[in-house]
């Protein structure tokens, strides 16, 4: 008998819904997805669901992807995250041809589909979302599941409407070339180029800013914020909000540096929780911090604690976060020499910022 479910988001359910749904339903054994590209969000978002799902059957189950470097959309951290995973592969269509061209496709990839098969029925995802936090949660998206009872099929036509999709699956990954160190490496770099850095290809998880003011952030700002894999900031004089005699662990930044950090750039109330990030100095295990939005209009941003995880104090140093995986990142101490240094870099792609206090930022 033919089951079906629906997408209509983001209003009455959610693509991330009718995932998590099918993966309840039990039994699963195989997962292919097919998108037209993947942001660090997204891979975030869709990985904590699935893992949250089927708990410790999530690192057995086997997982094929099948994405593009098209137009540089896909973001290259959401493509490691995806080869660390165990019995994960992935492989990128008509990828060579991409390289070639700066990113520029000879024909547009661009599926989105999820193929889950169980013990017993296979189930067809077809929507209108990619692979980003927008296309998942929050963005104005539809779709449509099926499923059909694979041992005892009663309706023909659904059957095959599920066989041609497999059948179509099989042929793109045939053809698109597997994704390796060497592979992702050669993208990356042309990621990272100057250019793209500078006006980075529009994806669903770009909105327009809602920064105002003179001195607001720009949506070109925000999509540079969301691109690049380096944060840097002046801390100055952080607040004692540990004490009068302890060293504070609190950053206030820019309002809306939370797009780095892999959040919506959507206004919320002040004091607000907007989530929570990992956070790792000079390379421990990393544990989670908290992001606010403040009740100064500036994103609040706490800490690894002072002598306990973190450096002996924040005050007056130059400090770096660096992206290394979705939802996790790797802070550091900067010198004056290198906080020149990484302001360089941020100017070279117009993403050098300074705060109405004087505090410089910026992102490369």
């Amino acid at each position: 008998m033919t089951q079906a479910d629906f997408i209509a988001q983001p209003t009455t359910r959610t693509t991330l819904d009718a995932l998590r749904a099918v993966l309840q339903s039990g039994g699963v054994a195989q997962l292919d997805v097919a998108v037209a590209y993947i942001t660090t969000s997204g891979a975030h978002e869709l990985l904590k669901s699935m893992s949250t799902s089927l708990g410790g059957a999530w690192d057995a189950l086997p997982k094929r992807w099948i994405t593009s470097f098209d137009y540089c959309r896909t973001e290259p951290i959401a493509l490691g995250s995806l080869m660390s995973l165990p019995n994960s592969s992935i492989r990128i269509y008509d990828a060579g041809f991409c390289l070639n061209h700066g990113g520029a496709p000879k024909v547009p990839f661009h599926p989105k589909a999820f193929l889950i098969r169980t013990a017993q029925r296979d189930y067809a995802l077809a929507g209108s979302g990619n692979m980003s936090r927008s296309g998942l949660l929050r963005g104005v998206e539809a779709g449509l599941v099926i499923s059909v009872n694979r041992l005892q099929p009663s309706e023909p036509s659904s059957v095959a409407a599920i066989n041609a999709m497999h059948t179509w699956f099989t042929g793109a990954w045939d053809v698109s070339e597997p994704l390796n160190a060497s592979l992702l490496s050669s993208y990356t770099q042309l990621f990272e180029r100057r250019e793209n850095l500078m006006s980075p290809a529009p994806t669903e998880d770009d909105v327009a800013s809602t920064d105002t003011g003179r001195s607001g952030l720009s949506t070109k700002d925000l999509q540079k914020l969301r691109v690049c894999k380096h944060f840097w900031i002046d801390a100055w004089n952080i607040t004692k909000n540990r004490g009068p005699n302890l060293p504070g662990n609190q950053l206030m930044m820019k309002r809306l540096s939370r797009v780095f950090f892999g959040f919506a750039a959507t206004a919320v109330p002040e004091n607000t929780h907007i989530g929570d990030v990992q956070i790792s100095f000079n390379h421990g295990q990393g544990e989670v911090f908290s992001l606010t939005y403040s009740d100064n209009k500036m994103d609040k941003l706490v800490l690894p604690i002072p002598n306990v995880g973190g450096p002996a104090a924040y005050d007056n140093e130059h400090l770096l976060f660096e992206r290394t995986k979705p939802g996790f990142f790797e802070m550091s101490i900067g010198s004056k020499a290198t906080r020149n240094q990484w302001a360089k870099r941020s100017a070279a792609i117009g993403g050098l910022f300074r705060m109405t206090s004087g505090r410089e930022w910026g992102v490369f």
